[in-house]
C-alpha cells in the first residue's frame, strides 16, 4: 500500500516538474527560419528536458543542480540562436553546412561580433552576462560532479537505452535536413 502511494506521489511530482520544465523550455530560443538550426534546437531542448526528467525521477536529490543546469543550458541555446541569426544575416558564408552537425552547431564567433550584436540588441549583452553568472554558480555546486556522472552513465542503463537511440535517430533526422539545406544553399550560390 505504501509503495503504491509513493509511486502515485512520484507520478504527481514528475507531472509538476514536467510542467515546470516545459515552462522553462518555452521561454527563449527564438526561431531563426533555418530548418536545420530550428530543428536541431528543438531536438536539443527536448533531449535536455528528457534528461532533466530522468534525473528528477531517478535521483531527486540532484534536482536543485539539475534545475540550475537546465536553466543555464536553455539560456545558452537562446544565446547560440541569437548568434546564429546574426551570422545568417551578416556572415552566412561562415556557417558550415557541409561538415556535419558538430561543425554546423559550433559557430566561429569573434569578440567583434558580440560587440556589434550587443550594440544592436542590448538583450544579447544581458544574456551573455546571465550565462556567465549561471555557469559560475553552477560550477560551485557541490552536486555538479554527481549530476554529470549520473548523466554520463545513463546510456549504459538498459532502462534508458531506447531514449538514447531515439535521440540519435533525431540527430540523424537533423543531419538530413542540414544536408538537403546545404545542397539548396550551394545551388543558390552557383
Amino acid at each position: 500500500m505504501l509503495k503504491k502511494v509513493l509511486q502515485s506521489l512520484a507520478v504527481i511530482l514528475v507531472v509538476l516538474l514536467l510542467q515546470a520544465g516545459v515552462t522553462l523550455a518555452e521561454e527563449g530560443t527564438p526561431k531563426t527560419g533555418d530548418p536545420a538550426w530550428d530543428t536541431l534546437s528543438q531536438v536539443k531542448k527536448d533531449w535536455m528536458l528528457k534528461l532533466y526528467d530522468i534525473v528528477v525521477v531517478d535521483r531527486p536529490e540532484l534536482k536543485p543542480v539539475a534545475d540550475d543546469s537546465l536553466e543555464w543550458r536553455l539560456k545558452e541555446m537562446e544565446y547560440d540562436t541569437k548568434k546564429f541569426q546574426y551570422m545568417s544575416d551578416k556572415h552566412p558564408d561562415m556557417i558550415v553546412r557541409d561538415k556535419g552537425l558538430h561543425a554546423f552547431a559550433n559557430l566561429d564567433w569573434f569578440p567583434e561580433f558580440s560587440e556589434e550584436l550587443s550594440r544592436k540588441d542590448p538583450a544579447f549583452a544581458e544574456l551573455e552576462k546571465k550565462i556567465k553568472i549561471l555557469k559560475e554558480e553552477l560550477s560551485k555546486s557541490k552536486n555538479l560532479k554527481a549530476l554529470e556522472e549520473f548523466i554520463n552513465n545513463l546510456s549504459k542503463n538498459e532502462e534508458h537505452k531506447e531514449k538514447f537511440k531515439q535521440f540519435t535517430t533525431e540527430l540523424a533526422r537533423v543531419q538530413k535536413i542540414l544536408s538537403s539545406n546545404a545542397v539548396e544553399v550551394t545551388r543558390k550560390n552557383q
